[in-house]
């Protein structure tokens, strides 16, 4: 009885949180529009611990590497903020650890698509990866190589990715997928920034597109769960 009603609270509780999450995400990229420092100290900081919360209500199984890489890629977040150099790599090495962190949870839900799909999927990533990589070497001088690594990781994180949804579309693979590009069209518009200086739509869109990126993630994370749950529920009833 007691934990029908914990999980009656937690459906009650969930709606409210996920409008939160977009309503602190469209204040965030308000905030960037306008580069007020202020809204941006504030809502910046709470998109993550936000999607943890609505993940801790939504999930019964409440998967550890997933709310760890959500802490790492909030770190991340937060030392963005700033415009010192220093925070920005130790930013950026935050990232990269959130970013082996998904890879190792997404490797570890879903089957290896095969080396032929792999390196199909491949291909637009890395095709999009060398166009802004040649378009930012002299632009990101010393960064370029924390640059090239990140980059090394997205194109085996969207291989792997859009491999899997080529031999499995369902619901939860088109989430990864989307969610993967997001991440990537987000590189190149942090890239396109550094170019055009005067035009200042360009982090808001990375930050519009970050919001729904993580989202999506979060979703892929909790279909997949709901998925073995009811494989394990099924081979009980089976045995």
């Amino acid at each position: 009885m007691k934990n029908k009603y914990l999980s009656f609270k937690s459906n009650k509780l969930l709606k409210p949180l996920v409008a939160f999450y977009f309503f602190i995400g469209f204040v965030e990229v308000i905030a960037e529009l306008f580069k007020d420092n202020f809204f941006i100290m504030v809502s910046k900081p709470l998109l993550m611990p936000i999607l943890i919360g609505i993940y801790w209500l939504s999930s019964k199984s409440r998967n550890k590497v997933f709310i760890l890489s959500l802490l790492f890629v909030w770190i991340a977040n937060i030392l963005f903020i700033s415009n010192s150099v220093l925070c920005f790599t130790i930013g950026t090495l935050f990232f990269l650890v959130y970013r082996s962190l998904i890879i190792y949870l997404v490797l570890k839900t879903i089957k290896f698509p095969g080396y032929i799909p792999m390196v199909i999927g491949a291909l637009p990533f890395l095709f999009i990866y060398l166009f802004v990589a040649n378009l930012s070497y002299n632009e990101l001088g010393y960064r370029f190589f924390l640059f090239i690594v990140q980059g090394l990781f997205m194109i085996f994180f969207g291989s792997l990715c859009l491999g899997n949804y080529i031999i499995k579309s369902n619901t939860s693979n088109t989430y990864l997928l989307i969610s993967t590009m997001l991440f990537t069209v987000i590189q190149f518009v942090l890239v396109l920034k550094m170019f055009y200086t005067d035009y200042n739509i360009f982090r808001p869109i990375a930050m519009l597109l970050y919001i729904f990126a993580q989202y999506l993630l979060y979703l892929f994370v909790l279909i997949e769960e709901k998925k073995k749950r009811r494989y394990q529920i099924i081979n009980k009833i089976e045995s």
